[in-house]
């Protein structure tokens, strides 16, 4: 595999770090207003007094980050929310793109793996992209989350994963926690 291919596929997640300084303060914005039972559209009968914990996460491909509340027994109690709230509209971006990752990033990285993916070191190299990519991803999140908890002065358990996982961030103490020890959390409540 040509050298310079797997520089720009390392160009990439610069183009990503960038992105995600670009609307850090969007989502440091969005987690103050959960935080404070702001635009948090809770179900029937639910109110920001039930909820116990926040949930968010993301998903592998495009990292579109959804959240929602739970009660002291896990059920959820909010609808849906996806963040950040105000998606920037990225430049040259499609009419039907709404996807967290900008597009320019997926569509290098579609090509990227339509191209090379045969190749005997493909693996090696798409592995240490998507490392990194998921590590400046991740890092990111607690950033935006240890400000925002900051500036809300309001403490909620909080957890984050990738999508249906069993292994979760326990984003009071940064440590991982899994399903079963967040609900023996709450089994006694």
């Amino acid at each position: 595999m040509a050298k310079s291919m797997y520089e720009n596929l390392k160009l990439l997640n610069i183009e990503l770090k960038n992105h995600l300084e670009e609307i850090k303060d969007e989502l440091i914005k969005d987690f103050v207003q959960v935080l404070k039972g702001e635009n948090v559209d809770y179900l029937r009968g639910k109110t920001k007094s039930d909820m116990k914990a926040l949930y968010f996460e993301y998903e592998y491909d495009d990292l579109d980050i959804i959240a929602w509340g739970a009660d002291q027994k896990g059920n959820i109690i909010t609808h849906t929310m996806f963040l950040p709230c105000q998606k920037k509209r990225q430049i040259n971006k499609s009419e039907n793109w709404n996807s967290f990752l900008p597009e320019k990033i997926w569509t290098a990285a579609t090509d990227f793996q339509e191209q090379y993916g045969e190749e005997d070191d493909f693996d090696d190299f798409w592995d240490e992209y998507n490392e990194e990519k998921y590590r400046l991803f991740e890092n990111w999140f607690f950033e935006c989350w240890k400000k925002a908890a900051e500036q809300s002065k309001v403490i909620f358990d909080a957890y984050f994963s990738i999508h249906d996982t069993y292994f979760r961030t326990d984003l009071n103490t940064f440590k991982t926690i899994n399903d079963d020890e967040i609900a023996e959390r709450y089994k006694n409540n």
